[in-house]
């Protein structure tokens, strides 16, 4: 049997190719959803939970009180002139350092010289006519023993006790003008300026000793047991300056209104100190036997507190007491149905999300 000729009308022909290329679409996208299928299927490696530990063991813990207190000098003066007057200069600056017995400032002082002239002067006269007296009185020699009463009525008749008491208050006058350092400190405060009429209702300047500082700094009622007299404390200042070191000088033995009761510590200024500067106060005692982990070890579960022991790849969490705290470090305890002993591995990193009987693989450094 022959087989005919087969001519495609133009219509059929475009039908035929639309076949041929759905086909084709229709095996590609079939290639393509195995090739999806089979990447799927591949698994991704499962992510490991790396975490640093410690051998737990017993030692030291060092308890810390934490306050905050201010600088306070150890030596302060408001110092004022006596007298009123002129300024006629000042020898110091703000800031600059005085020392003890150096003229800060004086004032103009030539009334109070004529007044000392004067007083000199009348000295003089009394003296003269305190030794008239005294011959009338049939002493030849002034030098020689006068009984107390004779002397006494010679002083009155010849003015000698008034004169000496004005020559006395005329010095003193005269040493007023000038203001003096009482000791060693730096100046400030100081506001007025030369020529100027002398303010006497305010302080001329302020001496400040910076040598030493003492430190008022509020405790707990609950923590006034754990200090004394003479225990170190190490001061830190807000601004960022180096800390130091100090000793408690005084524990004032009541509790105040608000549940305190105020130290006072004494420091040296290492340099850089300022009166009135904020400063953190940490007072650290030593407590030996205690099993110390770092903070970041502990974490909460259902309100809790758990560290996690490492055994064998396995993470068991275990509920701790909390007994001590300081900046960085916990002192724990088991809890009661719990157990922690020296020996045992701690995790100390990325244990926020584990759960009990995670397993974790420790991260070598």
């Amino acid at each position: 049997m022959k087989l005919k000729n087969l001519t495609l009308k133009p219509a059929a022909l475009i039908r035929f190719s639309g076949y041929i290329l759905i086909t084709i679409a229709f095996l590609s996208c079939s290639s393509n959803a195995g090739d999806d299928s089979e990447s799927s299927a591949e698994s991704l490696p499962e992510e490991k939970n790396l975490v640093d530990v410690i051998l737990l063991e017993r030692g030291d813990f060092t308890r810390e009180i934490i306050s905050n207190g201010k600088l306070s000098a150890i030596q302060k003066a408001e110092l004022y002139f006596k007298n009123p007057g002129i300024i006629e200069s000042i020898s110091y600056r703000n800031g600059q350092t005085a020392q003890k017995g150096s003229e800060l400032a004086r004032l103009q002082n030539d009334e109070y010289r004529f007044s000392l002239g004067k007083a000199e002067v009348n000295m003089e006269k009394a003296e003269i006519d305190q030794m008239d007296a005294l011959l009338s009185m049939g002493y030849k020699d002034i030098n020689s023993s006068i009984p107390e009463d004779h002397l006494r009525i010679a002083n009155i008749r010849s003015g000698y006790n008034q004169a000496k008491i004005q020559l006395e208050e005329a010095q003193q006058q005269l040493r007023d003008a000038s203001l003096e350092a009482p000791f060693t400190g730096k100046v400030e405060g100081i506001k007025q300026k030369t020529f100027e009429k002398v303010n006497s209702s305010e302080p001329f300047c302020t001496l400040i000793n910076d040598s030493r500082f003492m430190i008022d700094f509020p405790l707990l009622e609950t923590e006034i047991s754990q200090v004394q007299t003479g225990q170190k404390v190490t001061i830190t200042p807000v601004a960022g300056t180096d800390e130091t070191t100090g000793t408690i000088a005084e524990i004032n033995p009541r509790i105040d209104e608000n549940g305190l009761a105020w130290i006072k510590a004494e420091v040296n200024n290492p340099g850089g100190y300022l009166e009135g500067m904020n400063v953190k106060v940490s007072i650290k005692k030593s407590i030996p036997g205690k099993l110390v982990v770092p903070k970041q070890a502990v974490v909460l579960r259902q309100n809790q507190e758990v560290l996690f022991r490492y055994t064998n790849g396995i993470a068991y969490w275990t509920y701790v007491n909390v007994l001590d705290e300081n900046e960085h470090y916990y002192s724990v305890i088991a809890r009661e149905g719990a157990t922690l002993a020296p020996g045992d591995t701690v995790i100390v990193s990325n244990n926020l999300n584990l759960a009990h009987e995670s397993e974790v693989e420790i991260e070598w450094q």
